[in-house]
């Protein structure tokens, strides 16, 4: 048996989380310079199967290992033979590299849930003597999610009342960027020195902007197009391109689980049950559902993922992404 794992296979839907492992074993390459020469990334779509075996055999400099990092490979794999090609490279990697797959979404999604069965990737990775650590990262939500934040107050030096976090997760969602985000200035404002209150949160982060960033969000369900732009232009002088694009992305996943619950047969008291959401945001979130067909509810949600991902990885400005999506989405 290995005495580390060669490959690191993480997938789910908390990308930030993902982001926060991946994070964590660059610091273990040593200092930024030495880890930044050690470190190779394949971005989503840019497999090549010839480079990344040349790659992965490259001898670290300066550190124990190396690390590459491919994101989200599998749209790459589609074929049988190109499957067992991936597969033998895998087992082919050598001790002094670490890599990792990333995917952005649970492997079961990717499967028939009535069949039940295991992904290739995971079938793969069970048969090879601990050569392979498996994570999956799944969103918090809920009662599951205020846990999370206290836990992470707490994790950077401080503390959060069950009370606040409540309020800090209705008002960002299942968003644990963005919630990061809060609560390091929430932890800034109060000093460190006591706990997070509803107050706090009330005072520092209902108070400059998250108002208007679901205004706005709710002006894109609504179809309201101009409005969207107008409060869009208003938030993006003080907010973040990123913050705002997860709080997009967050209203569009919600209408298309909304949705399909709707046309399930659900009322408003069991899809906000469902969702573990408030009802009267489903009231809301309802209407707008009604808007749009559930095939133009996906194909928003495919694009918005893509955009999402082109900002941060630097490809487009986040800015003019946020602002060519609406305009598109109002004609």
């Amino acid at each position: 048996m290995a005495d580390k794992p060669v490959i690191y296979l993480l997938h789910g839907d908390d990308d930030y989380a993902i982001a926060q492992f991946i994070s964590s074993m660059e610091r273990k390459l040593g200092d930024p310079a030495t880890a930044q020469m050690n470190t190779s990334r394949v971005e989503k779509g840019q497999l090549a199967l010839d480079d990344l075996a040349a790659v992965v055999q490259t001898m670290p400099f300066l550190a124990e290992r190396r690390l590459v990092v491919v994101y989200d490979p599998l749209g790459n794999l589609s074929s049988a033979p190109m499957r067992e090609r991936f597969k033998q490279l895998l087992s082919s990697v050598p001790p002094t590299t670490a890599l990792v797959l990333a995917i952005s979404n649970p492997l079961q999604s990717y499967q028939d849930k009535k069949k039940k069965k295991l992904h290739w990737l995971q079938k793969w990775a069970a048969a090879q003597d601990g050569r392979v650590f498996e994570k999956i990262f799944l969103l918090a939500r809920g009662a599951e999610l205020t846990r999370w934040m206290q836990n992470f107050a707490k994790s950077e030096g401080g503390e959060m009342t069950p009370e606040g976090a409540a309020l800090l997760a209705s008002l960002v969602g299942d968003n644990p960027r963005i919630a990061a985000q809060e609560i390091h200035k929430l932890l800034a404002y109060s000093n460190y020195s006591r706990p997070i209150e509803p107050d706090d949160v009330e005072h520092l982060v209902a108070q400059v902007g998250s108002s208007d960033v679901f205004a706005m969000v709710d002006a894109l369900g609504n179809r309201q197009g101009k409005q969207a732009l107008r409060l869009l232009h208003q938030l993006l002088d003080d907010d973040d391109p990123l913050r705002l694009m997860g709080m997009v992305v967050r209203q569009f996943r919600l209408l298309i689980q909304t949705r399909e619950l709707l046309d399930a047969g659900f009322r408003q008291d069991d899809i906000a049950r469902e969702l573990k959401t408030h009802r009267f945001v489903i009231g809301k979130i309802i209407n707008q559902a009604r808007n749009f067909s559930p095939l133009t509810l996906e194909k928003i949600y495919r694009e918005l993922l893509e955009i999402d991902e082109a900002i941060k990885t630097g490809r487009v400005d986040g800015d003019i992404a946020l602002d060519t999506f609406i305009v598109r989405l109002s004609v």
